[in-house]
């Protein structure tokens, strides 16, 4: 096969896009290196963000044309948010080949087509509908700990400074099952954790998908009854209702001992609500329903335990989740021997409110989909980025308080402390709502992780606008922040409408002033760790010592520990036993954490 090297630059948005790229570009003969010297072509997936950005992409190409000018044959393509912005420039200046938007990734079979035969090829049209629901990613970037899924694209938002709508179009949301595929396939390759990503994950909302038909139309009696149609069957043909009613008879009549004392366990507790037993919902017989609640509660017997049934069970859940329902699975053990921990956990269910039912629109949304992220693979560690401060809710808050691996931290990105800055930004918020989600965040995640994106020397900001930034970071008491200072875009509204007046000197001060303070913050977040426990996800070796690791919490602070018969991709229980504004250090624990107790 050819080879292909992408380089990546910008956002884990590209690092997601570049492995949808290399899954692409397998079905046009291409093979993923790792290094220049044995690529037959190679794709730069750029960023448009920053300037800087930009002339990191100009120089690579320079590097790449020296090699051409010297006989190298070698196909360059530039792909993303500066092939969207800059075009045919990159042809015409910049000696690049092929040239590819974020929306047309599925063409780059064609396009590279066209420049082995000699041509220039380029599209940079942009969709409304494409999400690549259809692609599985090839997983080329980084060790095989943390993924990344894209659960929707582009950007609605249109904040005066930013090119992104402009690069990425319009804000579509991915379906939910293409959405749970492939966080199942990460789980399958062996990942530890999942980020889901978008412009704005909070605004995501997809519709409510009908359950899938799978089955022919000539089902029988005895082929149901065969493929485990007591608690595993769909359906296509509508006359097939007739012998579900029938088999969910039967299955009342001749119950198993662990539905036998389930359906005690149900009728003698006084859990205020009631269930039915074998009932039929959608194309499906369930063990038990409890309509009021939402709340499906199914027994497996051992034949669940085969790998085949254990992914039909895994798409039956979620579809009868699409529908709305809660679902909970006992195994007959579970039931006949732990009668107490059995209606606990029934309680704990009835409790919450159901995984996704919608908005009463038929609509998914983000809230509700992280909740079923979580419970499809609770496994994993689930975490999402980037999350808008208007749209941050108290219910996806209460997801994180509540399902024990999302992970406890939120980006919530402020860019001005400032709320004349952040008008002129059309941020579509004020510094007193975001001071009032933070507050949302102390008290319903308490121990929940904060960080921020602010930048300095945006048009118009004043000397007191600057210090209500550093006033509201002192406020909020950020972990850690990404800081900048403003970068005018052509082609966004601020470079057409609004004067960049803040001189670069002064930016430059206003930077260096952020950035201290909050070198003085995270230093201050890191000591009150020092003392406490926390579960580390061991993800590399460290820069300083192959003796030692380096990992995460799930607040997202980085914690050093020594190797000691650890290994990359292991969960540990980390002592902190010192600091810096940058990084944790600590010792292996032999306590298992609160959450770790909880999830078993």
């Amino acid at each position: 096969m050819k080879k292909l090297l992408i380089e990546t630059y910008g956002c884990q948005m590209n690092v997601a896009d570049s492995e949808v790229v290399a899954a692409i570009m397998g079905v046009a003969g291409y093979e993923v290196c790792q290094t220049a010297d044995e690529a037959d072509a190679v794709f730069l997936n750029t960023c448009s963000v920053r300037d800087n950005a930009e002339q990191k992409i100009i120089s690579r190409l320079e590097f790449y044309n020296s090699l051409k000018r010297k006989g190298r044959r070698l196909i360059v393509g530039v792909l993303g948010c500066m092939a969207e912005r800059v075009k045919e420039e990159l042809i015409e200046h910049h000696g690049v080949d092929l040239v590819a938007g974020p929306d047309s990734y599925l063409r780059l079979p064609d396009l590279i087509a066209q420049v082995e035969v000699g041509q220039k090829a380029i599209d940079v049209e942009l969709s409304t509908t494409e999400t690549y629901r259809d692609i599985v990613p090839q997983r080329i970037c980084g060790p095989h700990i943390g993924g990344f899924v894209s659960i929707m694209r582009g950007c609605n938002n249109f904040c005066h400074y930013c090119i992104v709508p402009y690069t990425r179009g319009r804000e579509r949301s991915r379906d939910v099952e293409s959405i749970l595929r492939e966080v199942r396939d990460l789980r399958d390759r062996g990942f530890k954790e999942v980020t889901l990503l978008g412009q704005n994950v909070n605004s995501y909302k997809a519709p409510l998908n009908p359950p899938v038909r799978v089955d022919s139309e000539t089902e029988t009696e005895e082929k149901i009854q065969r493929s485990g149609g007591r608690t595993a069957y769909k359906t296509a043909s509508p006359d097939i209702y007739k012998l579900l009613e029938v088999l969910a008879k039967k299955n009342r009549q001749y119950p198993t001992e662990a539905e036998k004392a389930m359906w005690e366990l149900l009728k003698g507790n006084n859990l205020g609500v009631s269930f039915r037993r074998q009932h039929i919902i959608g194309d499906y017989i369930v063990d038990f329903v409890c309509l009021q609640k939402d709340l499906i509660i199914e027994i497996d017997g051992g034949y669940h335990a085969q790998k085949e049934q254990k992914i039909y069970d895994e798409e039956r859940t979620a579809s009868l989740r699409r529908m709305g329902f809660d679902v909970i699975r006992f195994s007959n053990e579970e039931v006949i021997a732990d009668t107490k921990q059995v209606l606990k956990k029934i309680q704990t269910a009835l409790q919450h409110s159901p995984i996704t039912g919608g908005d009463g629109g038929g609509q998914v949304t983000f809230p509700q989909l992280l909740r079923l992220v979580a419970r499809t693979v609770p496994e994993m560690r689930v975490r999402f980025t980037t999350s808008h401060p208007k749209d941050m809710s108290d219910e996806t808050l209460r997801v994180i308080a509540e399902e024990p691996n999302v992970c406890r931290h939120i980006h919530l990105p402020v860019q001005s402390g400032s709320n004349d800055v952040l008008k002129r930004m059309n941020r579509k918020y004020t510094r007193e709502w975001y001071l009032d989600r933070v507050a949302a965040i102390r008290r319903i995640v308490p121990d929940c992780g904060l960080s921020t994106d602010i930048f300095a020397g945006y048009c118009g900001e004043t000397e007191e606008d600057h210090q209500m930034s550093l006033s509201l970071m002192r406020e909020c008491q950020y972990d850690s922040a990404f800081m900048f200072k403003y970068s005018e875009r052509p082609g966004t509204y601020a470079s057409k409408h609004l004067k960049d007046d803040v001189p670069e000197e002064v930016k430059i001060r206003r930077l260096n002033e952020l950035i201290a303070l909050q070198n003085e913050l995270s230093a201050e977040s890191n000591r009150r760790c020092i003392g406490k426990e926390y579960d580390v996800l061991l993800e590399g070796v460290s820069k300083r010592s192959r003796d030692q690791l380096f990992g995460r919490t799930e607040q997202n602070k980085v914690v050093i520990v020594d190797r000691a018969g650890h290994h990359i991709g292991e969960t540990i229980r980390v002592r902190i036993t010192d600091s810096s504004s940058a990084t944790l250090k600590g010792e292996t624990s032999p306590q298992p954490s609160p959450r770790e107790r909880e999830k078993a």
